[in-house]
């Protein structure tokens, strides 16, 4: 009885060791892994990962090319289309004529939505944002990870309305953008 006892425990012990054995990490995976804190540490681990598997060299290079887009003046708006429903087109830049930012909106939308326009990965359709940036067009897409967010801020006695606008976009070659701006008051200043 005692020998079964020791035997059937020795086989558990086994049994644990050798899961045990199979599931861990190799230090390589254990790096991949690993909750990095900051920029540095993650290169560094990715400097590591290249010099200990040459393989995966390319996946390392082949880091997205990331533009960040600050957005401060309102450029003027128009009517338009969108989906073939009545449109409004605000447009926004920061001073260089040939970068822009365009947003489009539906009317129904616009006064529906609460002070809030939202798009994730074209979910909406009756709200658009794109931008034209450095001879680069950058939009939204249902294939890679891109939203656009704007807040508007209704007029008071000290502030006349503005939109604070966040997006992350993309371009036909996979180049993403993060655009970002403070609120940006819809009055056009005289030039």
């Amino acid at each position: 009885m005692h020998t079964h006892l020791w035997v059937s425990s020795m086989f558990a012990a086994v049994s644990l060791l050798c899961l045990s054995i199979s599931t861990l990490a190799t230090p390589q995976d254990r790096l991949q892994q690993s909750q990095l804190k900051t920029p540095l540490q993650k290169s560094i681990a990715q400097k590591r990962i290249v010099q200990k598997n040459p393989a995966q060299k390319s996946i390392v290079q082949k880091s997205v090319a990331v533009i960040n887009i600050d957005l401060n003046k309102y450029l003027g708006g128009t009517q338009g289309k969108l989906n073939d429903k009545s449109a409004l087109i605000f447009k926004f830049g920061n001073g260089t004529d040939s970068n822009f930012c365009s947003i489009i909106t539906t009317d129904n939308y616009l006064r529906q939505s609460k002070n809030r326009l939202e798009n994730i990965n074209l979910s909406e359709s009756s709200f658009y944002f794109d931008c034209q940036w450095n001879n680069t067009y950058y939009f939204l897409s249902n294939r890679s990870a891109t939203y656009a967010e704007v807040i508007i801020k209704q007029p008071d006695s000290q502030f006349p309305m503005s939109m604070h606008i966040e997006a992350k976009l993309v371009s036909l070659t996979g180049k993403k953008a993060n655009i970002v701006s403070g609120d940006i008051s819809l009055r056009r200043k005289p030039k």
